[in-house]
């Protein structure tokens, strides 16, 4: 997007491509982002699986619903794709290059320091050699290492989010049939949920999260608490009868974090390096493309002085916006009152099709934050007042 924008941009990779990466399901609203820097005919002729909802179920089987996303209050488009992100992130990676970024890959950012006219970058190249950048402007986009919020001491765990998450690829699952066959499935579990999200070439990926003093108590090695798990889960189980782990088993802890500001005079983070969150809706990929954009667009006005108010202020509070709603969905996940009411969604209000919206990514619509107040105010009397039956989450599986 800097690019597009007219800017010289030198783009430092820790890690070359292509690379494993989690965080494989897209959505509606993506569709628009990738389609603004013109990456959409690449996305298309990729063969990556379409996405034409998302599935949330109980893991006993008791109970699921099917959101689709044409039937959303808005119109981001009725479907994404399920990508394999080494393939998905070398795209574009690629793409980059063609609007003229620089890309180093295997160069590793060791220190920033910041003046009042420009930013001074130290940097060890794959040999070990050290040289140092100069530039007007500083993106940290150096996701869960989040390396300003960690220089800066700003970054905060979420207390009531201490998850961990196993996850692993898959062939042989059995996917559902016809237009449901690319749609993620999130399973609930006690005490947290499991993804299956089918991938092209027959891969589907499939990820445990748990409590992280569970996983601890249980003293078991990863692959035996992932296999275990899934193995007790009705829901899932009979899907991976016959299938085969191609992966080994990965795992990552400490799930949501955010940091406390995302900009200075001459710096800006983007994506998981200025918060994560659980990925239950999975928002993940979507806001850090967002944020990329709106990134960008604000480095820009900054930079050329086309603006009289502090863009980076304003694409903070954009970002921000889209952030709160997505993480009272997470806390909500958790919380009694939540899955009842949004399992069994109403089409009162336009109730459903407003959550529909948000899981395909329309976070800051005003009809859909509107709808999103009431809703929450239900599943708040829904504790109290019962307004759908009750669902125990100590009786489900494991």
């Amino acid at each position: 997007m800097l690019g597009k924008l007219g800017h010289t941009v030198v783009l430092l990779e820790k890690t070359p491509h292509p690379r494993f990466h989690i965080g494989e399901s897209l959505l509606p609203f993506t569709m628009g982002l990738l389609r603004k820097i013109e990456f959409m005919p690449i996305l298309e002729e990729a063969g990556f699986v379409p996405k034409w909802g998302s599935r949330f179920m109980l893991g006993d089987g008791q109970l699921s619903n099917t959101f689709y996303f044409g039937d959303g209050l808005t119109d981001g488009g009725p479907g994404a794709y399920q990508v394999t992100r080494s393939r998905f992130d070398h795209l574009l990676l690629k793409h980059c290059r063609r609007f003229g970024t620089n890309v180093r890959e295997g160069h590793t950012v060791k220190d920033v320091t910041f003046d009042t006219t420009h930013v001074d970058v130290a940097v060890q190249d794959p040999d070990g050699n050290a040289y140092v950048l100069k530039g007007r402007f500083f993106v940290d986009a150096t996701g869960r290492d989040t390396f300003m919020a960690n220089r800066l001491k700003i970054k905060r765990m979420d207390p009531l989010l201490r998850k961990a998450a196993f996850f692993a690829h898959f062939e042989g699952a059995r996917r559902d049939e016809g237009r449901d066959a690319g749609n993620t499935i999130s399973v609930v579990i006690r005490g947290g949920w499991i993804w299956f999200i089918p991938l092209e070439n027959g891969v589907t990926s499939v990820g445990v999260v748990a409590n992280a003093d569970d996983v601890k108590s249980a003293e078991k090695s990863p692959v035996d608490f992932f296999h275990d798990t899934l193995a007790r889960v009705p829901a899932l189980h009979e899907r991976l009868t016959h299938a085969r782990r191609l992966s080994q088993v990965y795992v990552t802890s400490d799930f949501s974090y955010s940091s406390q500001k995302l900009y200075g005079n001459r710096h800006v983070v983007l994506g998981d390096a200025g918060f994560f969150l659980d990925p239950v809706f999975s928002s993940g990929v979507h806001l850090a493309i967002s944020a990329g954009i709106l990134g960008a667009e604000a480095i820009h006005d900054r930079l050329t002085r086309r603006s009289i108010l502090n863009p980076l202020h304003r694409y903070e509070r954009q970002v921000r916006r889209s952030q709160a709603l997505y993480f009272k969905f997470i806390h909500g996940w958790y919380r009694p009152g939540f899955l009842e009411l949004f399992l069994r969604p109403s089409r009162k209000f336009q109730m459903l099709q407003a959550i529909t919206s948000v899981l395909a990514g329309a976070s800051t619509d005003w009809r859909v934050l509107l709808r999103m107040r009431l809703f929450f105010l239900l599943v708040h009397l829904n504790r109290f007042l019962p307004l759908a039956p009750p669902i125990n989450r100590a009786e489900l599986p494991p």
